[in-house]
């Protein structure tokens, strides 16, 4: 009794060989069922999901840094505090912009990368 609980196989109230039959039939029947969402792209792998975030998550450092440590600078200088909110707005919409396109293309290329490695 101790291994069947052990293998996840507790569950099973008569733990009869047609009652282990029946579970078996059950995982391969969800085994299936999940690798014909991953051949729709209903579903991605999550290592596919873990690196593009992590390269989602590079984009938006390198953007942010560009954005506010190299260019907010020199279009702020010289200028009132209403302007430089306004510059700030600007710099905003730009890189929402860019956020936005990379969000778009993320699940095209996670499809793509799930394809790929099956």
């Amino acid at each position: 009794m101790a291994w069947r609980d052990a293998a996840g196989l507790g569950r099973i109230k008569d733990g009869s060989i047609n009652g282990l039959k029946a579970e078996l039939m059950r995982r391969d029947i969800a085994l299936r069922d999940l690798k014909l969402q991953r051949e729709r792209a209903e579903v991605v792998e999550r290592e596919t999901v873990r690196e593009m975030l992590r390269l989602l998550g590079t984009k938006l450092d390198l953007l942010l840094r560009l954005k506010l440590e190299v260019e907010l600078g020199p279009r702020v200088a010289g200028k009132s505090a209403a302007e430089a909110n306004v510059e700030g707005a600007l710099i905003l919409d730009e890189i929402r912009e860019v956020v936005n396109g990379n969000l778009a293309r993320f699940e095209p290329d996670a499809i793509k990368a799930t394809v790929a490695a099956e």
